[in-house]
């Protein structure tokens, strides 16, 4: 028997990992996205004991077959998304299911937005295999409605690093209609900068929000970030508004995280900043 989902709320799906001790990837995104009210369905990449920056992470990727079937049923269900999200890749048949479910999710629902987080890499190196990295280049960057690259990720999708804040916006709005690029330079601060275009890609607003840079900040601030981001919008928030209350509340509890020396976000201890973002 097939029942649908029966919610007011908004409902988003993130396809991404799962880490049972560490706040990274999915663990992350799909808790910012339900504390701010987003229902929220996860597809897990890979099932992990923790970060591997841990040390070995135990448990590994999850098999094709089994996320297809799970996506099979989620389709049974009827449940109208109105967002997905893509973090993790493990492998180039799971950017292709990525691909399916943007879509299976746009021939019903056209206004679901398509987040892709481009988890590929950072400080001059990827971590993923090069084809994977090829293949969410290649097949889930041109269906982003959203991109949210960091600063490295953003150079190895254009093929060479922007140099300077102008030639960084202008060169944004070939890849995605709205781009929000995060750890972006600016001594002795860093930033994010979101770019959103216009029709005939005219470039419609462009915004910068700097900060302190921390010497050390725990895995996961990316996850949070791009999920916080997507919620506040999902809510009905303008672009400006929900860079500004996103980049508030990751940048309070990574502020906590470090002061208090976790190596992990705080995000169950310092939920209250999801909720009431510093200006």
């Amino acid at each position: 028997m097939t029942t649908a989902l029966t919610t007011h709320s908004k409902t988003a799906l993130v396809m991404s990992s799962f880490v049972a001790a560490s706040r990274v990837g999915a663990t992350a995104s799909a808790f910012c996205l339900r504390r701010l009210g987003i229902e929220t369905l996860v597809l897990p990449t890979v099932m992990l004991g923790r970060h591997p920056g841990w040390g070995a992470p135990g448990g590994g990727a999850v098999d094709i077959d089994q996320l297809a079937d799970m996506w099979t049923a989620i389709c049974a269900q009827d449940i109208k998304l109105d967002a997905v999200m893509s973090g993790y890749m493990a492998s180039v048949a799971h950017v292709e299911l990525m691909a399916k479910i943007v879509r299976d999710t746009k021939a019903k629902n056209p206004d679901a937005i398509v987040l892709v987080d481009p988890v590929m890499g950072d400080h001059g190196q990827l971590y993923i295999p090069k084809a994977v990295a090829q293949a969410i280049k290649e097949i889930l960057v041109p269906v982003a409605d959203i991109l949210t690259p960091n600063y490295w990720e953003l150079g190895y999708l254009l093929g060479q690093s922007p140099e300077g804040l102008q030639n960084m916006i202008g060169s944004t709005h070939i890849l995605a209609p709205k781009t929000l690029v995060t750890s972006v330079p600016f001594e002795p601060e860093i930033g994010a900068v979101f770019t959103e275009r216009a029709k005939l890609n005219v470039m419609a607003q462009s915004i910068c929000v700097t900060h302190q840079k921390f010497e050390a900040v725990p895995h996961g601030g990316g996850d949070a970030l791009a999920a916080t981001f997507l919620a506040h919008l999902l809510k009905g928030e303008t672009s400006a508004q929900s860079l500004s209350h996103a980049v508030g509340s990751i940048f309070e509890i990574i502020s906590h995280a470090v002061e208090t020396d976790a190596g992990e976000m705080p995000l169950i201890r310092e939920q209250d900043a999801l909720m009431h973002p510093t200006p």
